[in-house]
């Protein structure tokens, strides 16, 4: 094994933080819908060399690929400066922002940053869409604006959409788009709770029959035979092991979903928190063997993509069935065009 994956291997291996997430604010100038973050109530943030210790930090421990979020990263007046650090220390770094407050005069200071790439989050190809779930009108118009801003001054753009309701019918459009833009698209099938335990994002959720017909677009990427089931001792997330957030609070976090943190980086190093603890050592421990109840031979698990943080906090229970994971799970199945053929598998086999 070499190259990335074998790096990612061995950064699991070592509980090293290849991948970090810094949500370096909590305030948004958008209000969506289904946003995990509760934007009407942002919590304090770091200081500016609070938030640079961070990266030394994350960096000292080995992180290589360092997200920074928020919130719109963009209303902290430091980003730029948070950023050249983290790009100083030798970190390959990508920012999501809703890129309504993209100028040419920024757009060329991001330039000059050489990010992996600016990730923007697109709701719908018009107005009636996006704007619906931003809450905010004109926001399609700004962020489109800002988009070519960032195109023009040669940065690397990812557009991403979350498969919402709304979203689902636009997938065809948003891909014709994100053509004409010269930009990939991203689809993400999850919506989540927020990080409070409020329920309100899930009404956004599409339709299983929705899900199917969007996942059809190649953006998805998804394989066209039935993948094998992982094996008993493989990891079902990489929750604790290579991956982490650190929230504008400096709470760390196992994973960006995770709702209690294992402590904050104003009280103790990071170094430390990421050392073991109760948590951490019982996250480290599980692998598909650990799952409970109809877990347990799944035939969905080559298109499971569970996430235990969803399932402890939609369902109650990390180890047991979730249900989201499993409607999209089905959805997948259906997409490919997989789902007869393992149903078939299943009554030979009975």
């Amino acid at each position: 094994m070499t190259g990335l994956d074998g790096l990612t291997a061995h950064a699991e291996a070592a509980y090293a933080p290849l991948s970090a997430t810094f949500e370096l604010t909590g305030r948004c100038n958008l209000d969506c819908g289904h946003c995990y973050l509760d934007i009407a109530h942002p919590p304090p943030e770091l200081t500016t060399a609070e938030a640079l210790s961070v990266v030394d930090q994350l960096a000292d421990a080995g992180t290589l690929f360092l997200t920074i979020t928020g919130g719109e990263i963009f209303l902290r007046k430091d980003l730029l400066q948070i950023a050249r650090h983290a790009r100083r220390r030798g970190m390959a770094l990508r920012l999501f922002t809703n890129a309504t407050r993209i100028t040419r005069a920024l757009a060329a200071e991001i330039a000059r940053l050489r990010p992996m790439a600016v990730e923007v989050s697109l709701y719908g190809t018009h107005a009636a869409a996006h704007d619906f779930v931003t809450q905010r009108p004109r926001s399609l118009r700004r962020t489109l604006r800002g988009i070519l801003y960032l195109r023009r001054a040669g940065v690397n753009v990812a557009l991403k959409a979350p498969l919402l309701g709304v979203v689902a019918d636009e997938v065809e459009a948003l891909g014709r788009l994100a053509k004409r833009l010269g930009t990939p698209l991203k689809l993400d099938p999850f919506v989540k709770p927020r990080l409070d335990g409020n329920q309100a994002p899930l009404a956004m959720r599409a339709g299983t029959a929705e899900l199917a017909a969007a996942m059809r677009h190649p953006a998805v990427g998804l394989p066209k035979e039935l993948p094998p089931p992982p094996s008993a001792d493989e990891a079902p997330c990489v929750v604790g092991r290579r991956t982490v957030k650190v929230a504008a609070t400096g709470e760390v976090f196992p994973c960006g979903q995770w709702p209690t943190a294992i402590g904050n980086l104003r009280h103790t190093p990071f170094a430390t928190l990421w050392a073991g603890g109760p948590l951490l050592d019982q996250l480290r421990s599980i692998t598909w063997a650990s799952m409970e109840g109809g877990c347990q031979g799944c035939g969905q698990q080559g298109y499971c993509a569970r996430c235990l943080a969803v399932a402890l906090v939609e369902d109650g229970a990390m180890l047991q069935p979730s249900a989201e994971s499993c409607r999209i799970a089905e959805a997948r199945e259906i997409a490919a065009g997989v789902r007869e053929a393992r149903s078939l598998v299943r009554l030979r086999v009975i």
